[in-house]
This record gives C-alpha cells, structure tokens and sequence, in this order.
C-alpha cells in the first residue's frame, strides 16, 4: 500500500510538472507570438523611411540607411528584447506576483537574431536574378513572387541597403506578371495581394511592380550571460514594397469629397459614373455613382447608407462587431470600404509631392534619385524653357530653349528666337513648329502646344522620336532675363504666362504614351485624345481587338476647358487625382472651369474607370507605396 502509495503521489507530481511545462511552452509561444508582431509592425512603419533616404543619398553606402541598421531601429521600436520593468509590476500590483512566461524574466534577456536565408546576420536576401539560386532550396521553392533584374552598379547593393530604382526590371516572364515582361518591364500587370486594405480586390490584376526582399528571424536567442535555455523558432518572411502607380478613377492623399459640385449641387448620376475604386486620405461620399470600393487613410464618411459592392454600409462601418457583421454578411474578410489604419503589417503611402511635382529647376534632370523619381517635372525627357519674353506686362514669349533626348540617350538642345529660327505661324515653316504663340479671350498671354507637329519636329532636329521624347514640361526662366520674364506663382496668376494644347485629337503617334507637366495654367484648346489607335497593344493584357486611345496625362499648376467664356459641353473618360496633400478644403474632382474661370458642371460627362493594362499608364504619373510582410509558409 505505501508502495502503491508513493506511485501514485510520483504520478501526480509527474502529471503537474508536465502541465506546467506545457503551460509554460504555450505562454512562451505567446510571448514570441507578441514578440513578432510588435516587430513586423515597426520594420513596415521604419522600413520606407530607410528607402526614401537611400534614395537621396543616390544609394551611396551609409550606416544611415543599411539593412543592420533598419533592424536595429524596428527592434528598439519594438522593444523585442524588453520585459515589464519593476515600476510597471508595481503599478500594476503584480511585484510579489510569480511570472509564468519564461521569456519575460528579468534575470533573461531574450534576443531576435534577424539574418538572411544564407545566414547573415542582419542582412537581407534581395528577390533579384542575382539570387535566385538561394530561393530555390525546397523551404522556398515555387512560394516566392517573381524575381527582378538589378542594373550592373546596383548588384549586390541591394543586400547591403534597400533599393527602389526604376531600374529594376522584370526579366522574366512568370504565371503571376499578365503583361509581357518585354514590352512591359518596370511596371506589370500583377495580383494584388490578399490583404484587408482594399485598395484593390485581392487577387485583381493591378498595374504594379513588386519589390521584395526575404529574412529569417530566430526567436529564442538567450542573450550572452545567461545559462537559460529555451525552445527556438525560426520563421521566414518577405518584405515587400509595392510601386503602384496611381491608376483608380479617384484618387487623393487629401480631402476629397465625391457627389458634389462647390456651389452645393449634385452630380448628374446619369452622365457621371465611377467604375472599381476611390482612394483619399480623408473621404466623404454623398452618393456612390457606382463604385465598388472606397479606401482612406484616416476616415470615410456617408451623406446615408449606401449599398458598396453589394453591402449595405453606413458610418457606423468600422465599429466593434459592425465591422465583423459585415464580414459575415459579404462572407470574406476584405470590405469594399476600409481604412489603411486598421490594416496590420502594411502600410500604404502616396508618394506626395505637392506642388515640386511640377517643378524643374534646370534643363538637365536632377541628380537626386529622390526628386528624380517623386518629381513628375523630372521624368520629363523634353524640357522647354521660356528665356524672354515681349515685356514684364505682355508675357508673350519671344525665345525659348528645348532640350530633348536623342537615339543614343544622350540630350542636345535648340534656342528658338523669334526673327530668327523660330517663324510665326503666318510665316513659311511656321506650321511644322510645335511650339506658337497667342492670347485667350480673356487676353492671357499663352504659348501654344502643338503635340501632332512634335515627333515630326523632333526628328527633323535629329533627336529621338516621341517613343521616348514623351514627357515634356514647360516652365520660365527668369535668370538669363529677369527684366522680361515672370516666375510662375504657385498658383498661377492673370500676369502669367499659361499654356494652350491645340491639335490634339489623334496622338497615336505616341505609343509610349504622352504626358505634359507645368506649374503654369493649362487651356484645352480642343478636342484631345479622341482618336483610336489601329491596333490593340500586344501583350498588354487586353481583349484582343478592343478599342485602345494612347496614354495621356496633364499634370498643371491650373487645368481650364475651353479659352474663352462659352462653356462647352466636356466629355471625360480615366482618372482623375490632385497634387494637394492636405487642407481643410475639400477637393471636389468635377469641378472644372472654363478659359474665362466660369464653373463647368451642367456640360460635365465623365466615365471614371481604372488602369485597365500598363499600356494605359502614362509616361508620367503619381505613385503610392505598399508595404506588406508576409510568411513564408513551412511544412
């Protein structure tokens, strides 16, 4: 019987350790648990800060922005390696209390090792070409997005600190990129991610590219000094940075506010229409006009329930237990109205310039990759500089100097004078030039764009075609003759100097697209896009046969309809978005004027749609980031 006895009580103590021993695993799986997720969410909020600032560096090597150094900084955040000091217990009346988390003792310090898949401490392995040997060990085989091609001076570097360069390409034609890889390499028609932020459905193709990098984290490192020893788990995960370029029908990092015009009346529901989604930093909506979903940053608010993408959703949408009732009625975890705040591990960042979009200093281009590539005025290959004019009062211009890229990606330049090189319209060769003068009827001294006449004029100065002299940005420059020519404002003034876009109609001629950037005022002076081209792009993911108009885009410090006061009927089809990043004042995208500033609305259609292929996308155009992390599953 004592036998029996002891047996038992051994049983019993057996069973006990046993259960505290599993009670401590499960709370430590807990604590890495935690541990984790305080960790992705720091990398995604430091993460574009490194990026932008490699960037300005020009990618030079810097501590500042090294991968060792954006893994430390998310650690602090974090405090991965922090437990509850002893005026915290106290303040929470748990000082005499027992811990029952190994991993959250004083007397052990648990450490993060983050290394690459090769093995190098705080280093990352790039999702490039260079490295897809690495990725094809059976953990990672066929779980990765596709690879990019790195230019010969980035290879390597990419390991070393983030890189985000136009220069990485797609090289390889994969399932997940729609579009060719050939004629389609820095921006692809790609599945948008599952993700809850609904800037997009998930797995809609998007017009994006991808850049990724994969890391392994081991948590359960003890740190030096400590004899503890505890169950490690590594994990692998990869970072992305998705490039979008702007592409919904509405888009705005500021207030935008949809359905009504400044003087307090309604849109026209039967001649204005929006097809897939809105974006804006803050939203407010009095009616849908069909949209299928809204996304934020900060808020979305609605003049009454409205029925988004089949739900019916109010401004109660992101309360406690409405939100997941919605989930439950559409039966899918992404919303059609969402709020980039809620989202965890992602962030989504409109790379906003404001009004230095327009700018450019200079004719030749920034060497600042930052500007270079946030700067829509600095993607421009054509720069036209307005140099002297008739006087301060009449801004009429008398010389101007284009600078264009030629075949052999080099830039030369030409200074236009008029009575000499530069003949007026009535004068012989006056209409083979692209570039005129004349007044509106509000008597606003302009210079007149001619885009038909451009690639002809090009080659006849011995440059490149319009297939890469496609983006062309007007400014003045007051230096060499300041007793002539005006600054331009930041918004635009009556004195100024404005731009008139005539003979535009059929721009097929650019394939590549046409973008025309200027802090100036800009006046449709007629009909613009409205020609087809004969063929549909091959390998742009679209229907073969459907009807395709070139890329367009108009970025200005003013955009009017029309040069004079009548106000003409205005039919618009695409996006669009504003350069403003902030105010009180809501953006309302359907107010447009005319050339005399007489408000627009009753003659207003426009068909809102999205980015339908990247042949669609114009040469220039605004861009978000998408940061997101993700596991790499295991078996």
């Amino acid at each position: 019987m004592a036998l029996i006895f002891s047996l038992s009580l051994l049983m019993l103590l057996r069973g006990g350790m046993m259960n505290r021993d599993q009670a401590s695993k499960a709370q430590l799986r807990i604590d890495y648990h935690q541990r984790e997720e305080a960790l992705m969410r720091a990398i995604v909020a430091v993460f574009p800060q490194k990026v932008i600032a490699c960037m300005k560096g020009n990618y030079a090597t810097s501590d500042v922005y090294s991968w060792p150094t954006l893994f430390a900084d998310a650690q602090s955040m974090a405090g991965t390696s922090t437990v509850l000091g002893a005026e915290v217990l106290t303040a929470l009346g748990l000082q005499n209390s027992r811990n029952g988390n190994p991993g959250g003792s004083a007397e052990v310090a648990l450490r993060m090792s983050i290394q690459s898949l090769t093995g190098v401490v705080g280093a990352v392995t790039p999702g490039t070409t260079e490295y897809a040997a690495v990725f094809g060990d059976a953990r990672f085989a066929g779980k990765t997005p596709p690879f990019l091609e790195v230019p010969g001076n980035l290879q390597g570097v990419d390991a070393v600190r983030p890189i985000v360069s136009l220069g990485k390409k797609y090289a390889v034609q994969s399932a997940e990129l729609l579009a060719s890889v050939s004629n389609y390499s820095i921006y692809n028609f790609i599945p948008y991610p599952n993700i809850r932020f609904g800037y997009a459905a998930p797995g809609q193709p998007i017009v994006a590219k991808r850049n990724w990098w994969a890391f392994a984290v081991t948590f359960g490192g003890v740190a030096d000094g400590s004899a503890s020893q505890f169950q490690s788990i590594t994990k692998y995960y990869v970072l992305s940075l998705y490039e979008i370029p702007s592409q919904l029908p509405i888009e705005a990092a500021s207030f935008a506010q949809i359905g009504t015009h400044q003087d307090g009346t309604t849109w026209d529901a039967s001649q204005i229409t929006i097809s897939g989604g809105v974006y804006a930093g803050q939203l407010a909506l009095n009616d849908t006009f069909g949209a299928s979903r809204v996304t934020a940053k900060q808020s979305v608010s609605f003049a009454k329930a409205m029925l988004i993408g089949g739900t019916l959703v109010g401004n109660d949408f992101d309360a406690p237990g409405v939100r997941e009732g919605l989930q439950a009625v559409s039966n899918h975890e992404t919303l059609p109205v969402a709020l980039s705040a809620n989202s965890g591990r992602l962030a989504f960042i409109p790379i906003q310039r404001g009004h230095q979009f327009l700018q450019r200093t200079a004719d030749v281009a920034s060497t600042n990759a930052w500007d270079a590539y946030s700067q829509g005025a600095e993607q421009c290959a054509i720069s036209v500089a307005i140099t002297s004019m008739v006087s301060l009062s009449d801004q009429t211009p008398i010389e101007l100097r284009v600078r264009y890229a030629l075949a052999d990606g080099n830039f030369a330049e030409i200074s236009l004078k008029r009575g000499a090189n530069w003949p007026t319209p009535l004068q012989s060769g006056g209409d083979l030039v692209p570039f005129q003068t004349e007044f509106t009827a509000s008597n606003r001294a302009c210079l007149t764009f001619y885009p038909e006449r451009l690639n002809a004029w090009l080659l006849a100065q011995g440059a490149a075609s319009v297939r890469v002299n496609c983006g062309i940005h007007f400014r003045t420059d007051a230096s060499g003759n300041p007793l002539t020519v005006r600054q331009a404002a930041d918004v635009p003034a009556p004195e100024d100097m404005a731009i008139i876009i005539r003979e535009g109609q059929d721009l097929t001629a650019f394939t590549a697209g046409l973008s025309i950037v200027s802090p100036h005022r800009v006046y449709l002076g007629d009909n613009l896009n409205v020609t087809a081209a004969s063929a549909t792009p091959v390998g742009a993911g679209l229907v073969s046969g459907s009807v395709f108009y070139p890329a367009l885009s108009i970025f200005a410090g003013e955009l009017r309809v029309g040069t004079t006061a009548a106000v003409r009927p205005f039919d618009f089809h695409g996006q669009v978005s504003t350069l403003a990043s902030g105010g009180a004042v809501p953006w309302k995208p359907m107010d447009w004027k005319s050339g005399s500033d007489d408000a627009v609305q009753s003659g207003v259609a426009a068909e809102l749609t999205p980015l339908a292929s990247p042949a669609n996308l114009p040469p220039v155009h605004q861009m978000n980031w998408l940061v997101v992390i993700e596991a790499i599953p295991q078996e």
